[in-house]
């Protein structure tokens, strides 16, 4: 029954579902709240889409569309669903966050500087309207992160490791992870809204990018964004 679950759970109509909530609360919230402060990995598809011409504010949710769509039929899966599994499959990636969050607590006790990956580069919101805010940064970091640094650049190192070099498959994970956890902690320091280096974050960055990856290797993209997301949020009720 278990075995049965997890590979139902890894079909994209669920990763579909998974990240829907937190993709409306994103894209909804910005335009609610016009805000001009967008997730950075969405700043950042959408500066690529750019260079190819593509200019629109819903550049990146129309990447995050389309890869869904030509997953789906490149595995032929079935369209739908059972909710009692999806509501199991929500209830999955709370756990995850919680792990995250302990674990990095736990980290945090022994290294100084402890800030989130949201948190370090976000400007400092306050008021309701600031939380609000908040809050739709922390949901479109869970996508957008997850499909830039594990969709696209952990997807294609796999892919590198595996079918270039022909690494068999521990290693090629491993390396994989490695290099694009690596990427996604140095992420967090770049541009103007970029937070100090600071090797307690950096390091703390990196487990939580490794973490995210063998979410994405073993449960696939919806349970990885998802759990980022709602580690984020987590973390931001409690500051």
């Amino acid at each position: 029954m278990l075995r049965g679950y997890w590979k139902e759970t890894k079909r994209p109509i669920y990763s579909a579902a998974l990240i829907l909530p937190f993709f409306l609360i994103y894209h909804g919230g910005i335009l609610f709240l016009r805000t001009t402060y967008i997730n950075g990995a969405d700043a950042l598809i959408m500066r690529i889409l750019s260079s190819l011409s593509v200019n629109s504010i819903f550049a990146s949710a129309l990447v995050l569309i389309t890869s869904f769509v030509v997953w789906q039929v490149r595995t032929k899966a079935k369209w739908k669903l059972q909710a009692p599994k999806l509501t199991v499959l929500f209830l999955e990636c709370l756990l995850c966050a919680l792990a995250l969050f302990f674990l990095l607590g736990w980290f945090s006790v022994y290294l100084a500087g402890w800030v989130t990956p949201l948190e370090a580069s976000a400007p400092k919101f306050r008021g309701i309207h600031g939380r609000m805010t908040k809050l739709v940064l922390y949901c479109g970091a869970g996508i957008y992160e997850e499909l830039l640094f594990r969709g696209a650049l952990l997807g294609g190192l796999l892919v590198l490791f595996k079918n270039v070099l022909r690494v068999k498959n521990t290693p090629a994970g491993v390396w994989a992870a490695v290099l694009a956890s690596l990427l996604f902690s140095l992420f967090h320091y770049i541009g103007p809204t970029g937070d100090s280096f600071v090797i307690a974050s950096f390091l703390q960055r990196f487990l939580a990018g490794i973490y995210f990856s063998a979410l994405f290797i073993g449960r696939g993209f919806g349970v990885a964004a998802a759990s980022h997301a709602m580690y984020d949020i987590l973390v931001g009720l409690i500051k």
